[in-house]
């Protein structure tokens, strides 16, 4: 008998997940020569090579309860739309035989149907691990072009995506003040990350006051989902997409340096790589660093609500690190 899939191993679930990969490139005319497993931590993706010598990332996506079809294909859309209108390193759809940007599978051990899509392979390693100051000023060039395009892109019938205009944007499950988490989030952090969310959301409310400017987002543009491959820099996993400010873009790749010892210097080169290309967008000191703590306890709630095991296990740690975090930020505030 087939074991359920939940009680599999990473790499019991990853080998399912390839099959339902092959599955979905036999609706592409492609004659493929292999398929490799990269990550699986979230969604699970893959190397494919062709026998014509073409390098390209499928996607197997995590189940509905994720994100939308309607909002896989709005991805693609502007990708798309990146691809034609820009010489950014973005990762570039591939349509299958229909000319469908999205594909959908159902493939025996995988409890449901899961949407697939193809892109083309982003070169180089990652920016974590070549994050000098050159480099992350770049990204923040990288990071100012694509909040300028957004800003003329006009999205076509049918584009739908969340806004990030309150604290957990994601529409899942607010579980951080849950009584039934109370070992993990005591009486004393249930207070702080209350106290923190009203600053998050008072920040919030000033910020989508005037919604002119309002623009697609990346929202999760951090030094984990850039590639570097002869000095270019290469932006990939839109997954995440939001309407929003480019302030709360900015935020989201700082929050990913706050305990790095070049902190200070990290932000000072994106922003000098930044304005190279646009305008500051923090318009009120302190902005930033609020967006920074409300992505802590977005994702304090993601870790204590993925059914995950290897997140879940992380939680306790995770969480001590938040409450630190959000400690000091009351302090300086």
């Amino acid at each position: 008998m087939m074991r359920d899939f939940d009680q599999l191993t990473n790499r019991g679930r990853a080998l399912r997940l390839r099959r339902m990969a092959l599955a979905a490139l036999q609706h592409y005319d492609l004659e493929v020569s292999r398929v490799r497993l990269v990550s699986n931590d979230l969604n699970g993706i893959f190397r494919v090579d062709t026998a014509a010598g073409l390098k390209l990332a499928m996607r197997v996506c995590l189940p509905e309860a994720g994100h939308s079809l309607q909002e896989i294909r709005s991805e693609m859309i502007w990708l798309e739309a990146l691809s034609r209108d820009t010489g950014l390193g973005v990762p570039e759809p591939v349509a299958n035989r229909d000319g469908a940007l999205v594909t959908t599978v159902k493939t025996d051990g995988v409890p449901e149907a899961r949407h697939c899509v193809l892109f083309g392979w982003m070169p180089g390693p990652d920016l974590a691990d070549r994050l000098t100051l050159d480099n992350v000023a770049k990204m923040g060039a990288l990071s100012a072009q694509l909040h300028a395009h957004a800003e003329t892109f006009g999205p076509p019938p049918g584009f739908s995506i969340k806004t990030a205009d309150v604290a957990f944007p994601f529409g899942d499950d607010l579980v951080l003040f849950d009584a039934a988490h109370g070992d993990s989030v005591t009486p004393t952090r249930r207070d702080l990350f209350q106290r923190v969310r009203e600053r998050v959301e008072d920040a919030l409310h000033e910020l989508y006051a005037d919604r002119r400017g309002l623009r697609v987002l990346h929202y999760d543009l951090h030094h984990w989902n850039v590639k570097v491959f002869r000095g270019k820099l290469y932006a990939l996993d839109f997954e995440d997409l939001m309407w929003g400010y480019p302030v709360q873009d900015v935020a989201i790749t700082f929050y990913y340096w706050q305990d790095h010892p070049q902190c200070g210097e990290l932000r000072e080169a994106f922003r000098r790589g930044y304005t190279r290309h646009s305008d500051w967008p923090e318009q009120i000191p302190g902005q930033i660093d609020t967006f920074i703590a409300g992505r802590g306890l977005d994702l304090a709630n993601f870790v204590l609500r993925d059914p995950n095991p290897d997140w879940r296990s992380a939680a306790p740690a995770f969480l001590e690190r938040v409450e630190h975090r959000l400690r000091a930020f009351l302090a300086q505030t």
